[in-house]
């Protein structure tokens, strides 16, 4: 239970369909800034210069590493049950002819979610890391923009907790789950300084 939902039990929580009917009727701009966590409307943090760049510098490498053997969607909702619906920087998923027009992804879509994190680090190593450990996703990047370093989370617990944990730095390169020869270098991100 969010800290939100203790302190009011008033709040209201939403559905999937709800979220997607108060989208769809107009009541809700596609537009906003809002994730559906825990069933709560969440404003997501603002994104700084720093991060629009390394964001901007990731989205162009992992293309050109995963190529067409997966779907790099980034700032597109991931459907997590029970009522879940973040927005993650960068979600790597399942190669689908339709590109999730019928839906949005779901954890067995999912090879990969990634954030980057700057000013939101405590949020991304919290809140979002339990939320995508309770889902199943099988490895969860944090683009650790303060101590300049990659946290590569795996083997997800139903408890929200990855069993394990690794730091990668500028010299290290990374293999991108499911994605054959999929490497990507992490020099060439952090070299934005």
């Amino acid at each position: 239970m969010t800290l939100a939902a203790r302190l009011d039990p008033q709040i209201k929580r939403y559905t999937f369909e709800e979220f997607h009917r108060l989208i769809e009727s107009g009541q809700l701009e596609e537009s906003n800034q809002l994730e559906l966590i825990d069933g709560i409307l969440v404003q997501k943090m603002t994104k700084g210069k720093k991060h629009a760049a390394y964001r901007s510098r990731l989205y162009r490498l992992l293309v050109g590493v995963v190529q067409d053997q997966a779907i790099v969607r980034t700032q597109d909702p991931i459907q997590l049950p029970p009522n879940h619906e973040p927005e993650p920087d960068f979600a790597i998923v399942q190669f689908q002819t339709e590109e999730y027009r019928s839906g949005h992804p779901r954890p067995k879509d999912i090879y990969l979610v990634i954030e980057v994190a700057d000013s939101s680090l405590a949020y991304d190593q919290g809140v979002k890391l339990e939320l995508y450990a309770k889902a199943g996703i099988p490895e969860y990047w944090i683009f650790n923009l303060q101590d300049n370093c990659l946290e590569v989370y795996s083997q997800p617990q139903e408890l929200g907790m990855y069993e394990k944990k690794d730091i990668f730095t500028h010299e290290n390169t990374i293999g991108i789950p499911e994605i054959l020869g999929g490497e990507l270098s992490l020099d060439q991100v952090f070299s934005l300084g």
